[in-house]
């Protein structure tokens, strides 16, 4: 199953008449969360992976031949390493650039502190905050995080929602079953959940670390699926989300779209959405901009987004 919500009334369609919302999204990027694991090698040079260099740019073509813009969910670590990729060959082609971290930090695993000191780093001059400011080389490329998704999918409740809103976020993409809008008792600042669902996830499919969660969810083996078990398996979830009349996130990560195979399982996917959108049957939209619609009709929308809990790691 993936990441939807039903509009109970078929009336209610999302603009354009379309059936469904669909937001195609990448997380991740470069070496950051090696890094943090203590993975990267101390001998091995920064700001050249592979998934940058060589991945990155064939993922670009391939959404430029569909038209398709994307929200990319990049650790504000990586601001410093590959600014230029991310103002000038991600931004500048009209991408949204969204908040995952600051070096990909598990969400869930942080304690109060922890929490507020990433918020903070990823926020200030060592990340958005002096990556766009007066004469910075993210000015009038790149746009203030306006999304989060928490590595991991987790959260910590109305910690992290109290967090999201001080510091301007609006939208928040966790683990979840429905988009909801979750007002503030105290500000009036709601945040609007986007969620994703393991699902439509390709690490699910693709990583041997994933193999508890494949049993937890008892939908696979434990062992990782080719990519032709994701394309189906995508493809079953936007057409449940048309029949729905709901929302849907897809997620690829660049540094597992490193063999060809995977790859055209990607462009696959890409093909069917263009497909779909050309016939005026979903709406394939930025998170930001499916977050302005959403917004502007709240009472379509509940406040429970049905939290993904499912502890795996």
């Amino acid at each position: 199953m993936a990441a939807i919500s039903s509009l109970d009334d078929a009336s209610k369609k999302w603009p354009k008449g379309a059936h469904a919302a669909v937001a195609l999204t990448l997380d991740n990027m470069g070496e950051a969360a090696d890094i943090q694991r203590k993975l990267w090698p101390e001998s091995q040079p920064i700001g050249a992976h592979y998934s940058v260099t060589r991945v990155l740019p064939q993922i670009l073509s391939l959404l430029r031949k569909y038209d398709v813009l994307v929200t990319y969910f990049i650790e504000a670590w990586n601001l410093r390493v590959y600014g230029d990729v991310i103002a000038g060959q991600v931004a500048t082609a009209g991408h949204e650039i969204g908040w995952h971290a600051w070096q990909h930090e598990t969400w869930s695993k942080l304690t109060d502190k922890e929490e507020q000191d990433n918020f903070a780093r990823s926020f200030g001059k060592d990340g958005i905050g002096g990556f766009v400011g007066p004469g910075a080389r993210g000015t009038d490329k790149v746009e203030k995080y306006r999304g989060f998704r928490p590595p991991g999918g987790l959260i910590h409740g109305t910690r992290t929602l109290d967090l999201c809103r001080e510091y301007g976020l609006r939208y928040l993409s966790p683990a979840a079953n429905e988009a909801a809008v979750i007002p503030s008792k105290d500000s009036g600042d709601s945040i609007t959940i986007l969620p994703f669902k393991w699902a439509t996830v390709d690490a699910y499919y693709y990583m041997e670390t994933f193999a508890a969660l494949r049993e937890t969810k008892e939908e696979y083996t434990s062992e990782p699926q080719p990519p032709y078990v994701l394309v189906q398996s995508f493809k079953k979830e936007v057409d449940l989300a048309i029949k729905r009349n709901g929302y849907i996130s897809l997620l690829f990560h660049p540094f597992l779209t490193d063999r060809p195979e995977r790859l055209e399982a990607m462009e696959s996917v890409l093909k069917y959405l263009a497909q779909k959108r050309d016939e005026g049957v979903i709406w394939l939209a930025k998170n930001k901009e499916i977050d302005e619609w959403v917004r502007g009709q709240p009472h379509m929308f509940s406040s429970d987004p049905q939290w993904d809990l499912v502890q795996w790691r």
